[in-house]
Parts: structure tokens; sequence; C-alpha cells
């Protein structure tokens, strides 16, 4: 078990890397390259929501088949989740951010989870990790003061966090059902 958990941390240890390369050159692109990225984005978001909302031809046609059938046959049932890919569309830069750095603290929690042992304070790993993940996200919006047309922003700062912490609790969440359901047989009982 030593082993695979030494695999998984070092493992985590290159995703994270690769992760903050990507941010950083994502964070990179002047205005215009992150905007059509952005509009490419929120527009495959936003597709299937688009999709959904019948124009005047449709609706015309639904209405054509609803004379001749049976209505509860006939009835167009929208998209439920037609109003959340709208607004993720229209705020896919701060999703963006969210989705990163979800995967940083992902990545960040999952190596000290693993490899937390060898750490000289290792009772405060998730600390730290949480703490890294902060100064990725500040150095991210440091790094965008120094590409022309884009600037610091505060409120990606809570999007990033939210982001990094929700991944960090969900680490927390299967190291404890992993440590508990591998624990040995006597030693439930004993505390």
């Amino acid at each position: 078990m030593a082993r695979v958990k030494h695999i998984v941390g070092w493992i985590s240890v290159v995703l994270l890397v690769v992760t903050l390369a990507s941010i950083w050159i994502l964070t990179g692109q002047n205005v215009e390259q992150t905007s059509s990225l952005s509009e490419s984005t929120a527009r495959a978001v936003e597709g299937r929501a688009a999709d959904m909302r019948p124009d005047a031809a449709q609706e015309s046609q639904a209405g054509d088949a609803v004379e001749g059938a049976d209505s509860t046959t006939a009835t167009v049932h929208p998209d439920p989740l037609a109003p959340v890919r709208l607004w993720m569309g229209a705020n896919i830069r701060r999703v963006a951010h969210t989705v990163e750095f979800f995967f940083v603290g992902l990545f960040a929690s999952t190596t000290v989870a693993c490899l937390g042992e060898c750490l000289p304070c290792a009772r405060f790993r998730y600390a730290l990790a949480a703490l890294f993940c902060a100064v990725c996200s500040v150095g991210d919006q440091v790094h965008k003061i120094f590409v022309p047309g884009r600037h610091f922003d505060m409120i990606d700062l809570g999007f990033d966090a939210v982001g990094y912490v929700t991944a960090m609790l969900l680490v927390l969440l299967v190291s404890a059902w992993v440590h508990h359901v591998t624990r040995p047989i006597g030693a439930h009982a004993r505390r």
C-alpha cells in the first residue's frame, strides 16, 4: 500500500507541475488571445442551451405537431441546465479560474496526502498545501500585471480559492475514507 501511495504522490507532483505550467502559459496570453479563447469556450458551453431555445420556426413546427398529436407526447421539455450553461458562458473566465485551481488544489493535496509523511511538519501538511495554492493564485494575478492589457483581479482570487478549497476537501474526505477502509480489522475497535 505504501508503494502505491508513493507512486500516486509522485504522479500528482508531475500533474501539479504540468497544471501550473499550463496556467502560466494561459496567463501569458495577450488580451486578444485570451478573449478569443474565452469567446469560443463560451459558445461551446452555451451551445446546448442555445439549441434548447426554440426560435420562431421551431415554435411554428412544434405548434403544427401539437394540433394532430396527443398533448403529452408533443410536450417540449426544456433543458433544466440551460440557465446554468448561460451563466457559465457569460462568466467563462471566472469559471475557468475555479476549474484551473481545482486541479491545482487536487494535485497539491493529493501530493501531501501521499507524500506528506516526508515533510518535517506532517501534521500541518494540508495547511501547507492550502498556503501553496494561495501563493500560486496570487502569483497568477501578479503575472497578469506584466502582460499587456491584463491586470490583477481580486475577484479571481476568490474564484481560485473556491476551486482549490473544494478539491482539498474532496481529497481529505477520500483520504479519510481510504484510511478507514484500509485499517486492520482489530484497529477499528481500539481507540
